[in-house]
């Protein structure tokens, strides 16, 4: 949660907005590469008294209250996290009266 805005801040700094783009999208090229390189399948194991409905897939996590509060407080934590990110540049911008970024090369 920290070292990726600043490793983000340095990238954009050092080869520009643009190649950081660029580099972001090749770290997520390899890791689809890696992924299907690694040809993992798993076949869901279903039990066959249950029936099919719309949460069939999510009853293991639904059924453990320690998975379901993890869950919902990360989730709590991701919203927060969001919120607070889009409050950081009205902060700048409109309360220390920051204004545009101005960068020198």
């Amino acid at each position: 949660m920290l070292a990726g805005p600043v490793a983000g801040g340095v990238l954009v700094g050092w080869i520009g907005s643009r190649n950081a783009l660029l580099a972001d999208a090749a770290s997520f090229s390899l890791l689809a590469l890696v992924v299907m390189a690694s040809r993992l399948r798993r076949k869901p194991q279903r039990d066959d008294q249950e029936e099919e409905t719309l949460f069939v897939d999510y009853l293991p996590v639904l059924r453990n209250r320690r998975l379901m509060v993890v869950t919902g407080a990360l989730s709590l934590e991701v919203f927060a996290t969001a919120i607070a990110d889009v409050a950081f540049v009205f902060l700048v911008m409109v309360t220390l009266g920051a204004g545009r970024p101005r960068l020198e090369c």
